[in-house]
């Protein structure tokens, strides 16, 4: 794709994680995100957010250009969080979804814009403590980021299955790979972004969108790929919260490699023009349902295929980018690790198996979150 000698210079990335609080007695969501959020060790790279539920915790990681220099930031910003969690009492799960809890209306963090949120959008908003990893990548000008969102449509369920993580729900297996899906896609604009013509067309819909009511800043477009509404970037928010580190590091290089082949010429990478909608929100569907040990739909072709064939189809057709980027080891090596254990689901699910209690999917939540050892020998 390029010559010798003719090195691309390599996107940006960073990664926005969420995380749950849980009572480590009860196992039950709880704490304060506002309050674990004021407690940095080591003053380390990245920033710490509270989120929309108040047991839940995001880290973003700081800005980015190699997949080794991320995981690195990932692990240390996960262990400064469990340890932060673990001084008021609490312990920091990476899952899409809280296994536990109970019905009914959990409050919202007491900050202008998220009270804002609840009394404009009511019941929808119920059950919202949901947990993403959001990949970011640096584009150069929001022409660039469109055109990148609308190569990256058709591929959207194959980054879902990278960390379908959040199959039990309030005590019961959903049936789901991914319960935070259902929960997310009932906000208004929870959906995968339209094929997007032009600038103009962009800021057109967001302004329709605006005087709608429908969101009430450019922050509430939940778009699974998104211009981001404060840095320069793609973000891409289609995936659960990453199990490991490693499942993390792993969507991130998949995404950069995907931005980087909707701006590349090479006619190669080029997909179809326009994924029709409603096969590509089926195909959304699907992979949430099914995840990495079902069968998801080709949103191009609109066939049934094993999950495993839809992901590996993009890797492969990502190969030449990601070794440009000198990703491709890395990559191969982290599916290579997914393949043998299973998802983030099917290795909750057989946890659970084992004594029938749901607090055991917690404790391997918890127990995950900070997982390095699965990879220790990475190249």
């Amino acid at each position: 794709m390029v010559r010798p000698g003719d090195r691309p210079t390599l996107l940006t990335l960073g990664v926005e994680e969420e995380f749950l609080l849980v009572d480590p007695e009860t196992l039950q969501p709880a704490g304060s995100g506002v309050a674990v959020s004021r407690v940095r060790h080591g003053g380390g790279e990245g920033e710490v957010h509270p989120e929309l539920a108040p047991a839940q915790i995001e880290a973003a990681s700081s800005v980015c250009r190699d997949l080794h220099e991320l995981r690195r930031t990932l692990i240390q910003l996960r262990m400064e969080l469990a340890t932060a969690a673990a001084e008021h009492g609490w312990r920091l799960a990476a899952i899409g979804a809280a296994p536990t809890g109970q019905p009914g209306p959990p409050p919202v963090t007491d900050t202008p814009r998220y009270r804002r949120i609840y009394a404009e959008y009511g019941p929808i908003v119920e059950g919202q403590g949901v947990c993403g990893c959001h990949v970011h990548v640096g584009t150069p000008d929001l022409e660039s980021t469109l055109r990148a969102s609308n190569w990256l449509r058709q591929w959207l369920p194959a980054l879902l299955l990278v960390t379908t993580n959040s199959p039990f729900y309030r005590g019961v297996d959903t049936g789901y790979a991914s319960w935070r899906f259902a929960l997310w896609s009932r906000l208004p604009t929870a959906r995968p972004a339209p094929h997007l013509t032009s600038v103009a067309h962009y800021r057109g819909i967001l302004d329709c969108l605006l005087a709608s009511g429908m969101v009430i800043d450019p922050g509430m477009l939940y778009w699974y790929a998104r211009p981001s509404a404060h840095v320069p970037t793609l973000e891409v928010r289609v995936a659960d919260a990453a199990a490991t580190v490693d499942e993390a590091v792993l969507l991130a290089g998949l995404t950069r490699a995907s931005v980087t082949a909707a701006l590349a010429p090479d006619e190669r990478l080029r997909g179809p023009e326009h994924v029709d909608d409603q096969m590509l929100w089926a195909a959304c569907w699907r992979a949430a349902r099914d995840g990495l040990e079902g069968d998801a739909l080709d949103a191009a072709t609109g066939r049934l295929v094993p999950a495993w064939q839809l992901l590996t189809g993009l890797v492969e057709l990502l190969r030449p980018v990601l070794e440009d980027n000198g990703d491709l080891e890395l990559v191969t090596q982290l599916l290579q690790t997914l393949r043998a254990r299973g998802s983030a689901a099917s290795r909750q699910r057989s946890v659970y198996g084992r004594r029938l209690d749901i607090r055991d999917v917690v404790d391997h939540a918890v127990t995950e979150t900070c997982r390095t050892r699965v990879s220790e020998n990475l190249p």
